[in-house]
């Protein structure tokens, strides 16, 4: 275990926050944990915010017409939810690892969350409609809300990552364990192993969860046209709209654990095949504009052939084979 920072405010917090993606054996006192719920939220209030006076600023200068809604979301406004989408979609890693944290320094089992936080979801997904079942889930978070607010125990957080640790051979578990320990760590190497054991392991597991919640799926979309039977067309048609975005919802907090250490893991193999990781920046910037094109333009036959040249690129180094060029 390794001391780190003991500063205190908030860019100490955003900088633990990110860093400490990995540590899921320290502690964090309320300051580092209520922090990142502050930006959180600020983020959310003033993306909101944004989106808002520019649909209201749109509407009050044009008339609205039929193309407006489309063209608008287009724009200024499907940016703004592409980044906020995007942010909080690189927070699952880091936000549960501060909140196991954050437990184990209040003095409760960090095992305490799947109290405080699974059952509710568990709960919410089977009986969404239940007062009884709203009833319970509130008084569980409510239990979650305190015991983030209880004072610290552990007045040193502690550290279980190394930094700039160098690239080595290891299977699918030894992949698997240094994948999430470096979740948040940039620095140092990774060898072709560690990152094409990931990319294997995420494949059979991809196939093992839709082979496994295909059926559940199947069974809530025939249960649900079933209840809808004696209503509405529209009726069935919003029950079953609510129904995917659960599924997708609860799909994309699961993936949103994966998205932090899948980039840092990249940057490290970049690092450790001799290539700069500015590289891999430069690439995902190219490949965003040309997936950009492609979503206003399919027809352009361009700009598919320019985007599967990048990825074959990115490809290619990655799988090179370990180089002791040392980038910083």
């Amino acid at each position: 275990m390794f001391p780190v920072n003991t500063q205190r405010g908030f860019v100490a917090a955003f900088k633990d926050y990110w860093f400490r993606a990995g540590d899921f054996r320290g502690s964090s006192r309320r300051g580092q944990y209520w922090w990142i719920v502050l930006m959180n939220v600020l983020a959310l209030v003033a993306g909101i915010g944004i989106m808002v006076a520019t649909i209201l600023a749109v509407g009050v200068k044009n008339e609205i017409r039929p193309g407006m809604p489309l063209a608008l979301f287009g724009g200024t406004v499907g940016v703004i939810l592409v980044v906020l989408f995007t942010w909080y979609l690189y927070q699952g890693l880091p936000q549960l690892t501060v909140t196991i944290r954050r437990y184990r320094d209040a003095g409760v089992s960090p095992w305490a969350l799947l109290v405080t936080r699974l059952a509710p979801a568990v709960i919410m997904f089977i009986a969404p409609s239940q007062g009884l079942a709203q009833l319970l889930s509130g008084l569980l978070l409510l239990a979650d809300l305190v015991i983030t607010l209880l004072p610290t125990r552990h007045p040193v957080p502690l550290w279980a990552t190394r930094p700039n640790e160098d690239s080595q051979h290891v299977g699918i578990r030894g992949a698997f364990v240094d994948f999430f320990r470096r979740g948040g760590v940039f620095s140092g190497r990774s060898s072709r192993s560690q990152y094409w054991s990931i990319v294997l392991l995420s494949i059979i597991l991809g196939i093992a969860t839709t082979l496994a919640l295909a059926p559940t799926l199947l069974f809530s979309f025939i249960s649900g046209s079933s209840s809808a039977s004696g209503s509405s067309s529209a009726g069935m048609a919003s029950n079953l709209l609510f129904r995917v975005l659960r599924f997708y919802g609860i799909l994309l907090s699961a993936t949103s654990i994966l998205n932090l250490p899948q980039l840092t893991i990249t940057v490290r193999r970049f690092r450790d095949a001799g290539v700069s990781p500015w590289w891999y920046g430069a690439l995902w910037a190219m490949q965003s504009v040309v997936a950009l094109v492609v979503a206003l333009n399919e027809k352009l036959a361009f700009a598919w052939i320019v985007y599967f040249i990048l990825f074959i690129v990115e490809i290619i180094i990655l799988a090179l084979p370990t180089k002791h060029k040392k980038y910083v």
